[in-house]
């Protein structure tokens, strides 16, 4: 069977922030295809049809997937992710944004410069942008921007017309047995292979790529920069606080000047950009006094960067619930994670919670709470679930009655001993969830004002 020609695509984690998406564009590109779906977090999956001749699936499903066996029996064609995406993006000039951090945000930022600026391109980003409550679009122009995902090196087989990397540093290790240096090597492959290359010059690794090619006299080739230094140089206003955001914005800006547009319309396209779902997310605005955020942040640079962002905040009192995410990558992070919250500051308060497991393996002596005895201080602490009903150490079956009760709890106990009159708390003004796991059920838990249980 060729792979243009198929009548129903069977998705395997249809519900995966990067699954979704293809499932979204197929549909708008070719509403014939008929589309049926499975994931762990349905109730019940569609049925196996007969009539299935095409599986897609994500890294994430293992070879022992119920229904991948099936079909796989059935000795269909099956598509990884990736090999999808180049489906769905033939035709047109490929947009991809990679890097070890800030690449969500980077895509969003970029197609929602395009869409405003009338371009109409199509999408596929790894959030939900919040303009569109979609992290997916069909459109009719001639660019498809798209995140390029570096944690199963699928980013290295797009074919890019124009390529941002944001930054290169140690991740996803048991992808790259190489360490570092396969990371760098696969990141450089994939600069090489577009037409146009944008990359931060704040990066070390990235320098050195610009050096290198610079040596190369490389014909043909666009090459641009951009760094910190330059943004005294841009009137950039976002809704989204935070240094590193406004670098990831000026990352965009020389993207879309790159592609023809005018970088007064490119910032002005920026003014009206209202973020990603699980990116520095207002979840609500006045959880009786308090401003209740969402983050997706889980890596030490990461959560570096977002504490800054929060700071600038000028909080009078933060509470910072953090969730590491999978014992092999705390443990690989250990050193960095203490490093972190190590310059966790006083009066603000961060509560470290069990580590999120879901298919890894437990690690003997890496735990919560033995990163918070290592990080050693007062106003760091072990948020211990109140929920026995867990399926393993950081898999609660509820995690709203596992994690919340303890939350307030730490919340009430720090209260002043004066209340305004109208009953709202004055000592804590900002409350952060953090991590990539499930904890974000929490953090939805709280968008409603209600008759907080806090006294």
């Amino acid at each position: 069977m060729s792979q243009e020609r198929f009548k129903h695509a069977r998705f395997l984690g249809a519900e995966g922030i990067g699954m979704s998406a293809l499932v979204k564009i197929l549909a708008q590109q070719k509403p014939e295809v008929k589309i049926s779906k499975s994931d762990l977090s349905y109730t019940e999956n569609d049925p196996l049809d007969n009539d299935i001749d095409l599986v897609v699936r994500s890294t994430a499903i293992g070879i022992g997937d119920a229904d991948y066996l099936e079909l796989k029996s059935r000795s269909l064609p099956v598509w990884h992710r990736r090999d999808m995406l180049n489906y769905l993006s033939q035709g047109h000039k490929q947009i991809v944004i990679s890097g070890t951090h800030g690449k969500t945000t980077c895509s969003a930022m970029l197609a929602h410069i395009l869409v405003e600026t009338g371009f109409d391109p199509s999408f596929a980003v790894g959030g939900i942008l919040s303009n569109y409550q979609s992290n997916a679009k069909a459109g009719s122009g001639e660019y498809f921007v798209l995140e390029g995902d570096e944690s199963d090196k699928s980013f290295t087989i797009t074919n890019p017309y124009l390529a941002l990397v944001t930054c290169i540093e140690e991740d996803h290790l048991e992808n790259y047995p190489g360490g570092l240096n396969e990371i760098r090597d696969c990141f450089y492959k994939f600069l090489d292979s577009a037409e146009i290359a944008v990359v931060n010059m704040d990066d070390a690794l990235l320098k050195e790529y610009v050096i290198a090619s610079e040596a190369k006299q490389s014909s043909g080739k666009t090459l641009i920069r951009y760094s910190s230094s330059e943004l005294n140089d841009y009137d950039i206003q976002l809704t989204m606080p935070g240094e590193y955001n406004k670098l990831n914005a000026l990352g965009c800006i020389k993207a879309a000047e790159a592609l023809g547009l005018n970088t007064e319309a490119a910032i002005k396209a920026l003014q009206s950009f209202n973020g990603i779902k699980r990116r520095f997310e207002l979840i609500n605005s006045d959880y009786n006094g308090i401003r209740v955020y969402d983050d997706y942040a889980h890596h030490p640079t990461e959560l570096r960067a977002l504490l800054e962002g929060v700071l600038s905040l000028n909080p009078k009192r933060l509470v910072f619930v953090y969730q590491p995410h999978h014992p092999e990558r705390t443990q690989q992070f250990w050193n960095d994670f203490i490093e972190v919250f190590k310059e966790f500051p006083e009066p603000h308060l961060c509560l470290i919670a069990d580590i999120y497991v879901a298919r890894s393996q437990h690690i003997n002596g890496v735990d919560s709470a033995s990163l918070v005895a290592a990080i050693n201080k007062t106003n760091v602490q072990f948020l211990a679930p109140i929920d026995t009903r867990a399926t393993s150490q950081g898999n609660h079956a509820d995690m709203v009655a596992a994690l919340r009760p303890g939350i307030e709890s730490f919340i009430a106990s720090k209260r002043s001993e004066n209340e305004r009159e109208d009953g709202h708390l004055q000592d804590c003004d900002y409350l952060f969830i953090v991590g990539a796991g499930n904890i974000a059920k929490v953090a939805r838990s709280f968008c409603q004002t209600t008759n907080s249980s806090i006294a």
